[in-house]
């Protein structure tokens, strides 16, 4: 097994990233480390009700996820969409509920959300004698392709609209807005790259107008739908929907795809935002190819052709996986959006269909890697949590007011300040914003020690006062 770590990023991040990275030294970026307890603070909170694939209402809900203990007022959002072939799947899944968990430990709010399920279904449809649901999925057999593309446009609406509803949130969250983000498995990683790249109505899916009845389904079939069921497709409206628009827009800063993939690259080329992308894929994976084939092709061609075990799935529309996605954004050159992918190269013909690769191999490295390439992201956008809450504009005193030294400090730190500022306390921050030290003052103060957890490093003093707060940068060096 080979993994190659495929990455690419802008000059002017890498530059950032490098500069950050050559001044913490063995300090952490923000965002990347496990700094809090995190708790399921809401759930099942109705995020809209739209008309799913039979015509029927479906109320969409999520799952709120909090860091406990984090004073940032100014948290990224992370909205987690999770997979199951477009029929399957909920907010609940383990790998979303452990996305949820950590990334929330390390200082998001995220939400996970269910979207509108469902797919029309064949009419010719055959359980062989050796089949069962356990190695066959009987709602995967669509009526024709516009399914699959119809499916991804209404999770895309759905998505879209979660963003908004979290953008609407912000001062009960404490969230930042211009930092939302989106991660998806399978699936989900089809829908969160549509909802990050398909911002234009002229890039609306053919399909995704009105077309003509589907066919009447298998009885066979008859349980993949609702008891009450249209065979209508009507045209599926606006590519942002209509949930929650007076909460402000849905424009995201980075997307994750896990495992999932695009139906067309030229959404990549066309785009007037590039939020960066996170990918992550196996070669193994049986059910979304990492390169360009059929969706479940390889399920057909490689587990159920060489026994006839299984009708194949008729009708999957052909799609380009992280890999091809991957290459298109490196013939893309200067133009491409910042990028990270990760691909485990273990693809073995004929030899995948009972070790499918469609999971994430190991969801704590793949989480601690996508945390930090977003970290980056938020942090070249001005959001670094020991200064998001101070008093900027401060009329009485500012940070030149103050003096700090020696740089870089080791055990005992003087404090230069005028004598009529009223220095009240000063609370020590790591990187990340943890609190680690407090000091009250009671007079004037010369010198402090540092707090005796302090590693070398970035650090941030918050100098209380009667007259306001500063926040001042200090270097440890031991």
């Amino acid at each position: 097994m080979q993994n190659e770590h495929l990455s690419h990023m802008k000059l002017t991040l890498t530059t950032i990233l490098f500069s950050i990275f050559s001044i913490l030294s063995s300090a952490q970026f923000p965002y990347t480390q496990n700094s809090y307890s995190s708790a399921l603070t809401n759930s099942d909170i109705v995020y809209g009700i739209d008309t799913n694939f039979a015509a029927q209402p479906d109320t969409l809900l999520l799952d709120i996820y909090k860091p406990i203990g984090d004073s940032n007022c100014q948290k990224p959002i992370l909205i987690l969409v999770h997979g199951g072939s477009w029929i399957a799947g909920s907010k609940n899944d383990p790998n979303i509920e452990f996305l949820a968990e950590d990334f929330a430990k390390k200082g998001y709010v995220v939400a996970a959300i269910n979207y509108r399920l469902g797919m029309h279904v064949i009419s010719n449809y055959s359980m062989y004698w050796a089949c069962n649901t356990s190695i066959s999925a009987p709602c995967a057999y669509i009526t024709d392709s516009s399914e699959i593309i119809r499916a991804i446009y209404r999770g895309m609406q759905d998505t879209k609209a979660a963003v908004r509803f979290m953008k609407g949130r912000a001062q009960v969250d404490s969230t930042d807005i211009n930092n939302v983000y989106l991660a998806g498995e399978s699936a989900g990683g089809f829908i969160v790259l549509a909802a990050a790249y398909l911002r234009d109505e002229v890039q609306k899916p053919a399909d995704c107008f009105s077309l003509n009845p589907s066919a009447t389904p298998d009885p066979d079939l008859l349980t993949c739908l609702p008891d009450s069921f249209s065979l209508d497709r009507p045209d599926l409206g606006s590519i942002d929907g209509d949930l929650n628009v007076q909460s402000g827009n849905s424009k995201i800063k980075g997307v994750a795809n896990f495992y999932g993939g695009m139906l067309d690259l030229s959404l990549l080329n066309n785009s007037t935002d590039k939020p960066a992308i996170y990918q992550f894929h196996q070669g193994s994976d049986v059910v979304v190819d990492y390169q360009y084939n059929r969706i479940l092709g390889r399920i057909n061609w490689e587990c159920f052709a060489p026994t006839n075990v299984c009708q194949p799935y008729p009708n999957m529309p052909f799609a380009y996986g992280s890999k091809s996605i991957y290459n298109h954004l490196v013939a893309m050159g200067s133009q491409s959006p910042l990028y990270l992918t990760e691909i485990v190269s273990n693809y073995n013909y004929m030899n995948d269909c009972f070790a499918n690769g469609h999971s994430i191999d190991n969801v704590t490295m793949r989480s601690s890697n996508l945390a930090a390439f977003f970290s980056g992201v938020i942090l070249s956008s001005g959001n670094n949590p020991p200064m998001n809450c101070s008093l900027i504009s401060v009329p009485e005193i500012s940070q030149k007011d103050f003096s700090i030294y020696p740089v870089p400090a080791r055990d005992r730190i003087s404090i230069n300040y005028s004598s009529s500022i009223h220095l009240e306390k000063i609370i020590w921050k790591d990187v990340v914003g943890k609190e680690i030290g407090l000091e009250i003052i009671n007079g004037r103060i010369a010198e402090i020690l540092s707090p005796a957890n302090a590693v070398s490093g970035l650090y941030f003093l918050e100098l209380h006062c009667r007259e306001g707060k500063v926040t001042k940068k200090i270097f440890i060096g031991r």
